[in-house]
């Protein structure tokens, strides 16, 4: 049988994983004026965003884009994963 990929996970120093979050918080869309982060998080939306809910979104199957399940681990700052 064939191999395939359906799932992994990523690991991300944390202040990585806030810094990309925050470059993209206030960023707003031409053609509404409202909030990119806002349908780049799910159900928490603009407001109630942050780097780990807008991640887990990104790698959540069911959100129609991501192509399979990618669960982000955030490690505290200076550590290494395992």
């Amino acid at each position: 049988g064939a191999w395939a990929v359906l799932e992994y996970q990523l690991f991300y120093r944390r202040r990585y994983a806030e810094a990309a979050f925050a470059s993209c918080q206030g960023v707003r869309l031409p053609a509404t004026g409202g909030y990119a982060i806002s349908t780049m998080c799910g159900r928490y939306g603009a407001q109630l965003c942050t780097a780990q809910r807008w991640l887990d979104f990104q790698g959540d199957k069911n959100n129609g884009l991501a192509p399979l399940q990618i669960d982000f681990q955030l490690l505290p700052n200076g550590s290494e994963p395992g």
